[in-house]
This record gives C-alpha cells, sequence and structure tokens, in this order.
C-alpha cells in the first residue's frame, strides 16, 4: 500500500498591503509564493494604514490576538510551521508574543528580519525576542554581513540564513538609453525626509545653479502633512522641472522605471536594510546613486555608493553631471546596473529556495507503508 506525507499545518502572519512598504510587500510575495506550495494559514496584522494613537493599537492588538487563536487551532496538527517578519520598535512585543505562542504550541518557526535598526542601536526587546523565540527558530536575515552583525549581538539566535530581497526583482531586457533631453532622476519610496526627500531638492537647485540640463521624477505616498507639503513646494519652486506621481504600482510603476535616467536614493532613515526600489532600478537598466546604509553597500557598485558621513549632494554631483553630457558613460553605467541585477537575482535564488523548503518542508512523496508482522501464536 501507497499513501503521501501530507502538507505540514503553515501559518504565516505579519502586515500585508495596505499600506505597502518593503516589508509589507515581502511578506505578500513570501505569502504568494507559499500558496502555490501547500495550504496556508494567514494572519494579517496589519490595521490598513501607517500611524500610531489608541485607535491604530486597539486595531493592531485586536489582529494580533487573532493571530495567536490562529496558531492555538493547529496545535493538534502533527506538522507545524510558522512564518512571520520581525516588527520594529515597540511593535516587536507583538512578535515576540506569537513567537512565544508558536513555540509554546510545537511550531517550528521562521522569523524574518527586515531593519538594521537593532543591529545599529541593540536593544532589550529584540534580546528577549530572540531568547523567547528559542534557539531552534530560523531567523532570516537580507545579507551575510546583516546576519553576521545580528547573531555576534544576539547569540541565542544560534540558527540563521541570508535570502536576499533581489529574488523579487527579475531583470528586465536592455533598454535604449535617451540621448537627448534632461537628465532625469527618479525617486520612489514612502517620501518623507528620511528617505532623503530634502536631500532631492536641494540636489535639484545645486544641478540647476551649474546649469545643468535636469528633471527630477518622484513617486510614492508622502508620509505626512509636512511631507505632501515639501512636495508641493518643491514642485513649485522648480518651474516644471519637478514631477510628482504619486502612489505608482504595476505599468504606471514599470512606466516610471523607463522614464527616468538615474535612481537616486539619499536615505537617512535608521531601519533602513535592503531597500526593493533599490533592485527594481537596476532591473530596469537604471544605475542608483544611494547613502550606504544596512545591506546597500553589498548590493551597489562601489560607485554608486556615498559614506554616510559624505555630503551627498557634493559626492553625486560630479557623476551626474558627467551623465547629463555623456550619455555613452550613462549607457554603460546602465549596462552595469542591469549586469549587478542579473548576477544577484540568479544568486539569491538558493537562498530563496533554501526559506521556502524551511517553511514548507519537503515536496510531498510517496511513501510505502509495510504492514505489521503479525504475531506467533501457540
Amino acid at each position: 500500500m501507497t499513501r503521501f506525507r501530507l502538507s505540514p499545518h503553515i501559518v504565516v502572519s505579519g502586515r500585508l498591503p495596505p499600506p505597502t512598504d518593503g516589508m509589507s510587500r515581502v511578506t505578500q510575495l513570501i505569502l504568494d509564493r507559499l500558496k502555490a506550495r501547500a495550504p496556508v494559514a494567514v494572519a494579517d496584522l496589519s490595521p490598513g494604514w501607517n500611524g500610531g494613537g489608541l485607535r491604530y493599537q486597539a486595531v493592531k492588538i485586536r489582529r494580533v490576538l487573532e493571530a495567536a487563536r490562529t496558531l492555538a487551532a493547529g496545535a493538534g496538527q502533527p506538522d507545524k510551521r510558522f512564518y512571520m517578519p520581525a516588527d520594529s520598535g515597540w511593535g516587536s512585543l507583538y512578535t515576540t508574543l506569537l513567537m512565544g505562542t508558536a513555540r509554546l504550541f510545537g511550531y517550528a518557526r521562521v522569523l524574518h528580519h527586515h531593519s538594521f535598526a537593532t543591529i545599529s542601536k541593540p536593544t532589550w526587546r529584540m534580546r528577549l525576542l530572540t531568547q523567547v523565540a528559542g534557539p531552534d527558530c530560523t531567523h532570516i536575515l537580507l545579507c551575510p554581513a546583516m546576519q553576521m552583525q545580528f547573531q555576534k549581538i544576539y547569540p541565542a539566535a544560534r540558527t540563521a540564513m541570508v535570502m536576499s530581497n533581489a529574488i523579487f526583482t527579475p531583470p528586465e531586457p536592455r533598454r535604449p538609453v535617451r540621448r537627448e533631453g534632461p537628465l532625469r532622476i527618479g525617486h520612489l519610496s514612502n517620501l518623507c525626509s528620511d528617505k532623503g526627500l530634502d536631500t532631492l531638492f536641494t540636489l535639484m537647485g545645486a544641478l540647476r545653479d551649474e546649469g545643468v540640463p535636469v528633471e527630477l521624477v518622484l513617486a510614492g505616498p508622502g508620509i505626512g502633512a509636512m511631507d505632501n507639503a515639501l512636495v508641493a513646494a518643491g514642485v513649485a519652486a522648480h518651474d516644471g522641472a519637478v514631477q510628482y506621481r504619486g502612489p505608482v504600482s504595476g505599468e504606471s510603476k514599470a512606466a516610471f522605471y523607463r522614464d527616468i535616467d538615474v535612481f537616486v536614493f539619499p536615505t537617512r532613515y535608521r531601519n533602513e536594510a535592503q531597500p526593493l526600489v533599490l533592485f527594481e532600478a537596476m532591473a530596469a537598466g537604471v544605475p542608483v546613486l544611494a547613502y550606504d546604509r544596512g545591506c546597500i553597500g553589498s548590493d551597489l557598485p562601489r560607485n554608486g555608493i556615498v559614506p554616510q558621513s559624505a555630503d551627498f549632494v557634493k559626492a553625486v554631483l560630479p557623476t551626474l553631471r558627467r551623465w547629463a553630457d555623456d550619455r555613452d558613460a550613462l549607457a554603460l553605467a546602465s549596462e552595469q546596473a542591469l549586469s549587478r541585477a542579473r548576477a544577484a537575482h540568479e544568486s539569491s535564488a538558493t537562498g530563496f529556495e533554501a526559506v521556502l523548503q524551511r517553511i514548507t518542508g519537503p515536496l510531498a512523496e510517496p511513501v510505502s507503508e509495510v504492514p505489521a508482522k503479525r504475531r506467533a501464536v501457540g
């Protein structure tokens, strides 16, 4: 007689879009890939908007308790797996509660880290989380440097794997570089000063003062009223040289990358780890200039990285002037970006498959069932 091993009982919990940010996008993408392999119980922790306050926390707590009930409902399953991303700040206490619940009910646990905040500034909350998650919890980090630093700071995280966000952005075919017109600088993120919104307008002013023909194309939502006001002021101040396209996705996002020549990312965000937008830009053949933060230093070519201690505008001005004047140099930079994206995507495939296997277990396969021997009587 032949039977098949049953799929494991899998629970995925975390913030899913909306709102859309790097972590919620990655969680949704992993969820989609897992669903293609096995049934998945989903516990969405997103209140549906960014922010704080009593209402936000009340909704978040309710969703965390619902996730705990989902874990409890599967307690009787023989093979149980639990995946979730680690929240940052005080939200890590919610993660701790759910990882502890999963450990209590005997789930194999996978915890995905998306932030450098607790590496740059170690916290008792992350120390508590790694201890509660247990020595057999698998921690997913975004690059080898992140893994090494994390395990050094938090020795309770004994098991770790690396999976780059590059896996989610397959490279596109080579695209032609525009030979005429102003140099188009692009920036896509949750628009705010932490992501360098103010620096972008300073850069625009410096380039225009030097007579460089340039345009800035902005995309993404403003985080708050002050950020939206800064965008509006920047659009008004630069006489049509600044476009704001708002939130983009699907074809509108693809059009954004087609329409720009350079992607600029002067992030000062302390939680920055491995922004998906940088891989998206390179996969579209768009060279990137960015501050070195998190895994960015290992993801970009050396000539695209600006040390955090440097003045970003002064550091990138010579490169942008050269690319505005010499489109052959810009075309070469575009080819290098695309090659970098291909290499990153290919190398990340192994880590991604290992993570999926860790969560789902081996694919179903036939198992021979040998009848039990009968005991001799007499």
